[in-house]
């Protein structure tokens, strides 16, 4: 009066995942966003799918929602950290990922990422659509900038001279290799410089003569270089110094990479005369001898200064005259 069959019960499906952030390319220190998209074709129902995804090193912090469709659960989040979810699909249902992805400044290369699928008591019929990659090439971005300065609108010849240059990067990637460059006036002599970084920035100690060196500037960080010089005695008109900064990497805006400083040469000295014959006293009808020296302490160089010296009526005067130190004069008279 009764009658069993048995059947064994084979669930198929064909689960499925994409993947995109939706551009080809992405900069190092910025964000971008990926959109996972695990699905169900059917027609079985998978119960406890496991969905995964091992961000790459280029993304120094993720962080992962999820929405369900169709029927389809998953962990809503927000989850910081690596996939590792675990979702229901019924047939035509799908959980949709959403990851943030903040890129370290200094990643390089490619950037590549997989997610997958797999699981959920089925027989997937197609497993070759449960993976999915994502491929970018990074493309770093900075916008470096330089400024230069002696802290003055005039300078004095002689005297010496101090310049502050300081190169920066206001990201968002990292310039591991920058060139900063300053070729300095002829007038100027002697220089010697310092340098130091700043949030990460770094360069060369010191050194001396034109600045032709690699520096490294993160976003944020900066080196300052302080060079000192003599300004010659001789100088005249203006003085004009630029400095510049540059490099291989993409520069939002190149108007910042020069600096120059431009300064009036107004030339300060001190002169000075002396006078003396030697004696107190003298005789009439004989003859006397002055010593005049005028002299200039400087720091400026003087061309053209007078000398001028009248002789009382009584004195019936010839003189000579001999330059000392670069000093220059009419020999005779």
């Amino acid at each position: 009066n009764s009658a069993t069959d048995q059947t064994s019960v084979n669930a198929v499906a064909d689960l499925s995942i994409s993947k995109t952030n939706g551009v080809t390319s992405v900069v190092p220190g910025l964000t971008t966003t990926y959109t996972m998209v695990a699905s169900n074709a059917g027609p079985a129902t998978a119960v406890a799918a496991s969905v995964s995804d091992s961000f790459p090193a280029a993304c120094a912090s993720v962080s992962w929602t999820c929405v369900g469709a169709g029927g389809g659960t998953c962990t809503a989040g927000p989850v910081a950290g690596n996939l590792v979810d675990s979702v229901n699909l019924p047939a035509n249902g799908t959980a949709t990922y959403t990851a943030v992805c903040t890129l370290a400044s200094n990643a390089t290369g490619i950037l590549i990422n997989t997610a997958t699928i797999s699981g959920g008591g089925v027989s997937d019929t197609n497993a070759a659509n449960n993976t999915a990659t994502d491929s970018d090439t990074l493309v770093a971005e900075a916008d470096l900038s330089i400024s230069k300065t002696n802290g003055a609108a005039t300078a004095i010849p002689g005297a010496e001279m101090t310049y502050t240059i300081v190169a920066s990067n206001a990201g968002p990637s990292s310039v591991g290799s920058a060139a900063v460059t300053d070729t300095f006036p002829a007038s100027i002599t002697g220089i010697n410089w310092t340098c130091a970084g700043a949030a990460g920035g770094s360069c060369p100690p010191a050194g001396s003569g034109n600045l032709n060196e690699t520096v490294g500037l993160p976003p944020g960080g900066s080196v300052t270089f302080t060079a000192t010089g003599t300004l010659s005695a001789t100088a005249t008109g203006t003085l004009s110094n630029t400095a510049t900064v540059a490099s291989s990497v993409s520069d939002l805006n190149t108007g910042n990479n020069s600096a120059t400083d431009t300064d009036t040469l107004v030339p300060n000295a001190d002169l000075s005369i002396s006078k003396t014959n030697g004696t107190t006293i003298s005789t009439p009808g004989s003859t006397m001898v002055y010593t005049i020296v005028a002299s200039n302490a400087g720091p400026s160089s003087v061309s053209g200064a007078t000398v001028a010296d009248t002789f009382p009526a009584s004195l019936s005067c010839t003189w000579t005259c001999a330059g000392a130190g670069g000093g220059s004069c009419t020999a005779a008279s």
